[in-house]
Order: structure tokens, then sequence, then C-alpha cells
């Protein structure tokens, strides 16, 4: 998500990100990932998962139990802003409204999900029909959280989420943003305090690294894992491609795959950036509109889940999601 400090100055910039990137044809999007991709199968086509339904901007993709989890927000109107499911029968369904404008839908590893409410300024625990089960983080040090915006799940029964700030012309409560650890046990750690945008996360295979998009930066972050969840020896990654005009990158939602591969979605028109483990750039995967998250999905964890403007797409990957 971009930040401004007004709801109008939002949409504003919402809409020229859109216009300046372009709506590109379904054809088009597929001419450009190519057949020759590194991470995309052979002779594969990115597909609608949502058809036709009419989105303010689409985001938060999630597969859990063959139904598709994902976000309509609406950032005029944040109190219209749903989270929605797609059952394996194929019908779509809106699960919960004025759901705090929710940027990340993550699968907990417990049956459940947690949610980042960016303007509710917390994350919660849903169970799978949307119903918010209890809330996981809200404060810092006895203060309110400002947005957070993304989440990725460790393996030790913790999850990292920043709070970029963005709160659309709210106070601020915090003196920065950030990226916080929340352990098993229910402590907020501030692990990173001096990142302009911290946004989209992810982790390596083995867990031992922890990737961090700046969407104001020109390079994707990496920082070494530590066992209590802190992390040392921030470093740029891997530089992002930044169209010429743009002042950023705009680095999104992000995943990582099987081999170590980090997806990032950018809101630059530019799509999905895909490096391997060394921070090499392999490819972009293009879609109709400009995107701002990926994961995967599939009975393998195999297919290639991306969120864009205008609706959420797939395509068929090589590699399974870490």
């Amino acid at each position: 998500m971009k930040y401004i400090n007004s709801s109008t100055g939002l949409m504003m910039v919402l809409l020229l990100v859109v216009a300046g990137c372009g709506k590109q044809s379904s054809e088009e999007a597929e001419q450009q990932t190519g057949e020759s991709s590194s991470v995309v199968a052979e002779g594969a086509r990115l597909t609608s998962v949502t058809g036709d339904y009419n989105f303010d901007t689409a985001g938060s993709p999630l597969y859990m139990d063959g139904s598709y989890y994902f976000t309509n927000n609406n950032f005029e109107q944040p109190e219209q802003s749903r989270t929605m499911r797609k059952s394996p029968s194929g019908q779509i369904d809106t699960l919960r409204v004025d759901n705090g404008v929710t940027t990340t839908l993550q699968a907990s590893g417990n049956g459940t999900i947690y949610a980042c409410e960016m303007l509710g300024h917390r994350v919660v625990e849903l169970n799978t029909d949307g119903e918010v089960i209890r809330v996981v983080a809200d404060e810092y040090n006895g203060t309110r959280i400002d947005g957070p915006n993304d989440i990725v799940v460790d393996d030790k029964g913790g999850f990292y989420f920043s709070d970029s700030q963005f709160i659309a012309g709210g106070e601020k409560m915090q003196e920065t943003p950030a990226v916080y650890y929340v352990n098993a046990e229910g402590e907020v750690i501030r692990v990173i305090d001096d990142i302009e945008f911290p946004n989209g996360m992810g982790l390596s295979p083995d867990g031992s690294t922890l990737y961090v998009a700046n969407t104001r930066g020109s390079h994707l972050l990496a920082c070494d894992v530590n066992s209590d969840g802190t992390v040392t020896n921030k470093r740029n990654f891997a530089e992002l491609q930044i169209p010429e005009g743009a002042q950023e990158s705009g680095a999104d939602g992000m995943a990582v795959d099987s081999q170590g591969n980090v997806y990032v979605a950018t809101t630059q028109g530019i799509g999905v950036q895909v490096f391997d483990n060394e921070g090499n750039h392999i490819q972009n995967i293009s879609a109709p509109t400009a995107t701002n998250n990926v994961s995967f999905s599939g009975e393998q964890n195999n297919v290639i889940l991306i969120a864009a403007q205008d609706g959420i797409y797939q395509i068929q990957g090589k590699h399974a999601g870490s």
C-alpha cells in the first residue's frame, strides 16, 4: 500500500498508479510472462480466479483448504472494505464488511487466519468464516500500533508484521515505521526501526533470512534471523526495477518458494518481480493492472497467486511455496 496523509490524497495516488501502469489485456500479460520462464511452468497462462467480480482494490490472496480468501478494499469509503471467500464450488461470498481495511490475510498454521487491519490499528486472528477470534497485537510498549501492513509466519509459533504507519490522515502513535516480531508467548518485540516504508515480508525456506520490501526504496532488504526472532545484519538483497518516471519501487506484498526464489509484487506497473536466492533478477510476471500481493495456491502449493488492482489471478509455477 502507498502512503499519503489524507483519504482524498490516497485515492488520487491509487488512481495515478493505475493510470500510470495502464490496464493490459490478458493476452498482453501472457506474452510478457513468456514460456521460457525460470519460475513459471512452460506454456502456462495467467487466468482470473475472481472472474468479472467488480473490485475497488483486490488484495490479500490466501488459499486454504480449497478456498480462496481475499479482500476488496475501498480507500475512499473504508467502512465498505470487505473480506471475501471463493468456495471450492466457485461461489464468492462476503465474510466481513468494515474489516479495518485488511491488507494481509495469512494462514496462522493452526487452521485460522491472521489479518492486518491497517486502519483498525491491530492484527487479529480470524476463523475460516472471517469472524474475529481474538486480537493478537494492537500495541507496543503500551501504545497503540499504527498501520499494520503485512505478516509472515515462522516455524517457531511466532510471526513478523510490518507497520508502515499508513494510516490515511490519522494520528501516528508510534515514533517510527517498524517491523515487529510476535513470539509464541504473544510478546511484541520491535526488531527493525530504520526502514522508511516497511511493507511485504518473506522468510527463506530454512527461516534464517527475513526479507523486507521498502515501498519507497530501490532495494529489497534482507536480515539474518536470530533464535529469539530478533534480526541482525540488515542489507540490500536485490535491486528492484523502477520504471522511467517513477520515484519509488512500489514494492508491496511478497512470497518465497521452496527454492528460495523471492517474488515481490510492485505497484508501478512492472508486475511481480522475481529474484533467486542470491538476489539475481530472474523475471517479471505481468498482470492486467498494478499488482500488490503474491502467494501460492493449489493442491501442490505451486500455483502462483497474484493480487492486482482489478482482481485475483493465478498462473502455474514450477516450484511450491515455502
